[in-house]
């Protein structure tokens, strides 16, 4: 129902979602559904045009409500090329090569958002994470305030969950490796803002997950995760209504009465809605348990901490999870 309710949300903003693999047959089965729909006005990419129509023709596909572009600098803002082509220049790559880059399907979809045509995003039926990554950041850069890209997982539990009620975020489980401690920070700062885009009237309660609650444990992997907490709580000192703490472990930040107990007076504990996690292990491997055993519904990784809305996929996804992966990247355009 929460899903619903955020398709009918992001059909109010009118937006406009572009997608880099518009001749994949998922993403153009998907992009067509939200046609249908009145979602979102729909813009798909291909080398060629008529690997769209092929597609389209082969899946029995009705695309006259999309539009099929071709790469081209004649569909983009002059300053944006340009900045794109002098950041790969300075970083070595020979102009030529930049130029050739920025016709790159996945790339231009980033330029074309950044040129104001589109309001997000989203990539990645058929890319790698390190390329939809990669186009994301040469393309439209981060937003203010953090220094890294990142991603969440927007976990939405079944109905009659006994301890869930409403979905929730996990991040990072799909981009950073082994974050420090102003990482761990920028991450959470970028989730408090995908939290709040995705529910503007809820207040952003932030855990951060540890093995160790409130010092019930000492090992030296918990100091990053102090530290990240102090610089968090540092960066929304003017802004009460994001609560945070830890390190917490899992069931203190989710269940009331273990989080009574084992961090009284905590402003989060028992009631967390977003989970920042210490590692890339430990979020992926918590998302897919989450998901598989939990049967959660997990939508992402969605790319957080960009300047614009640009969504990746599992190269394994469905339909459904491209449809909710445009739809969140419409909500997360409010911020």
């Amino acid at each position: 129902m929460i899903l619903e309710k955020f398709a009918q949300e992001a059909k109010q903003l009118k937006g406009t979602i572009v997608f880099g693999e518009g001749d994949e047959e998922r993403t153009l089965a998907a992009a067509v559904k939200l046609t249908k729909e009145g979602i979102c006005k729909c813009v798909v990419v291909a080398e060629k045009k008529e690997l769209v129509l092929e597609t389209a023709k082969k899946k029995g596909l009705d695309i006259s409500g999309l539009t099929v572009l071709e790469p081209s600098f004649d569909l983009l803002e002059k300053t944006a090329v340009d900045a794109f082509v002098q950041g790969r220049v300075n970083k070595g790559m020979p102009e030529e090569e930049a130029k050739k880059l920025a016709l790159n399907p996945l790339f231009f979809s980033a330029l074309y958002i950044k040129s104001g045509e589109a309001t997000g995003g989203v990539n990645g039926a058929r890319s790698a994470t390190s390329d939809v990554i990669r186009a994301a950041i040469y393309g439209l850069g981060a937003i203010k305030g953090t220094k890294i890209i990142s991603s969440f997982f927007l976990m939405a539990p079944p109905e009659n969950h006994p301890v869930i009620k409403k979905p929730i975020i996990y991040a990072d489980c799909g981009v950073n490796p082994d974050p420090n401690a102003l990482s761990m920070r920028d991450i959470a700062v970028a989730s408090v803002r995908s939290f709040k885009s995705l529910f503007p009237q809820e207040e952003p309660r932030v855990a951060f997950l540890s093995f160790s609650t409130k010092g019930s444990a000492e090992h030296k992997t918990l100091e990053k995760i102090i530290e990240a907490v102090k610089l968090t709580k540092e960066f929304f000192a003017s802004d009460p209504s994001v609560r945070i703490d830890g390190e917490l472990q899992f069931d203190a930040a989710v269940i009331p009465a273990v989080g009574e107990r084992k961090a009284p007076g905590s402003p989060v504990a028992g009631h967390a809605n977003v989970f920042i996690f210490p590692d890339l292990n430990a979020g992926n491997i918590c998302y897919k348990v989450t998901e598989r055993l939990g049967q959660f519904m997990a939508i992402g990784p969605l790319i957080q901490g960009v300047a614009k809305p640009f969504n990746d996929l599992s190269r394994g996804c469905k339909i459904e999870d491209i449809y909710y992966a445009a739809v969140v990247a419409l909500l997360q355009s409010r911020s």
